[in-house]
């Protein structure tokens, strides 16, 4: 992982706050991940968050991603409690 830094295609979102808890990650990623494995026949897609982002944690694992490592992201200040991230992986589902 040359800097620190997981390569490959990811899958992310952002959300207005008051759009929280109401499934819009976790729907839009199934169709971007439609769109990954199905028509551009990617073998995975990656995901990486802050460690204390248990919601966006939480998408990741309704989606089946599973943990793969847990790295520092350098552009973030040392000592930083955002800059612990992990990143979740998923292959491509064998049909």
């Amino acid at each position: 992982m040359p800097g620190g830094v997981p390569g490959g295609v990811e899958v992310g979102w952002r959300l207005a706050r008051e759009a929280w808890g109401q499934g819009y990650a976790t729907e839009a990623a199934k169709a971007a991940l439609a769109v990954a494995f199905d028509e551009l026949r990617l073998d995975e897609v990656n995901s990486i968050t802050a460690v204390l982002n248990a919601p966006s944690r939480a998408v990741m694992v309704r989606l089946g991603m599973t943990l793969s490592d847990e790295f520092e992201l350098p552009r973030i200040a040392a000592g930083s409690p955002l800059r612990p991230h992990l990143r979740y992986l998923l292959a491509r589902p064998e049909h």
